[in-house]
């Protein structure tokens, strides 16, 4: 069962069981038993419940793995794929992209640390074997494959939900598909801006991979650029100086309801005070919105 990927302000989605009925596949493919059930949270997030099992025929372990169809997405232009992951055992956590006919089988690894607790688990698609041939269209299925491509773990039971294309986008449509210099006057930003490091790999050589979207929003811009509105994109450890270095005097505006200009990239430093959509003072911040110095901030 095809569905098609919804874009929301912070990336592309490509399940997050929000407008799937309990019971069904969620457009899983039949193998490792998909059902979609409740986060026992309690809050009402539905998330997807697999179990391992041993094949019925000899179909190369193929149901130690989650299958899903993800149609045309952009995986080149936005880069990174995200996704929450839950399950008991320490292990390598392998995704493949499967592309049209067979075309190509790009593969990603990351670690999951155990211990059954949800961990975001990051992948890299504009980087490694096979980027070269992957275009914006015909990535039609990505498998996860928990324990690699063995037949490890049957009869465990894993969890994902939240499998997202995370990164920034212009005008719909992800930010390496732009143009160098290419963004003029008034850009408005959807996805999410950030900067960091996580650990993957596709030839047993783990390495870290570190992405910055502010530098690399500051290439795609042009020096011409007069405002730019990232008041609907996800945002964290904020920094703005390749950007105002290259478009002098741009506006940033950080908050719907205003145009503010951020004079200083590092305001969010170790002395700033978090509060809480309550008011409350909160001293050590984990994931969540916050008010940080008069603004709103998500903290990841």
């Amino acid at each position: 069962m095809l569905f098609a990927a919804t874009v929301c302000n912070a990336q592309v989605v490509l399940w997050d069981g929000t407008d799937k009925e309990v019971g069904s596949d969620g457009g899983f493919w039949g193998r490792a038993d998909p059902t979609v059930v409740e986060d026992e949270a309690g809050d009402g997030n539905k998330i997807m419940k697999f179990t391992l099992k041993a094949n019925p025929g000899g179909w190369n372990d193929e149901h130690h793995n989650a299958a899903l169809p993800v149609g045309n997405v952009d995986f080149k232009a936005l880069r990174r794929l995200t996704m929450r992951l839950k399950m008991t055992d320490a292990h390598n956590v392998l995704v493949q992209l499967e592309g049209k006919d067979g075309a190509y089988n790009a593969e990603r690894i990351a670690w999951y640390n155990g211990g059954d607790g949800w961990q975001v688990m990051v992948y890299e698609f504009a980087a490694g074997p096979d980027n070269e041939k992957i275009t914006d269209n015909g990535n039609n299925v990505l498998a996860i494959w928990p324990f690699e491509k063995t037949d490890q773990g049957e009869g465990k039971t894993i969890y994902i939900d939240d499998i997202k294309m995370e990164g920034t986008m212009v005008n719909g449509m992800g930010i390496l598909a732009c143009a160098d210099n290419s963004l003029t006057g008034e850009v408005k930003v959807t996805g999410v801006i950030g900067k960091g490091t996580y650990q993957c790999t596709w030839d047993g050589d783990w390495r870290p991979e570190a992405y910055d979207d502010y530098a690399l929003l500051a290439k795609k811009l042009a020096s011409t650029a007069t405002v730019l509105d990232v008041s609907e994109a996800g945002r964290w450890d904020e920094d703005w100086t390749a950007i105002q270095a290259k478009c002098p005097g741009i506006v940033i505006r950080t908050d719907a309801t205003g145009i503010a200009n951020v004079a200083k990239s590092q305001e969010q430093t170790a002395n700033s005070q978090y509060f809480n959509l309550a008011g409350q003072r909160v001293a050590q911040p984990t994931q969540g919105l916050y008010i940080v110095n008069g603004k709103k901030y998500i903290v990841r």
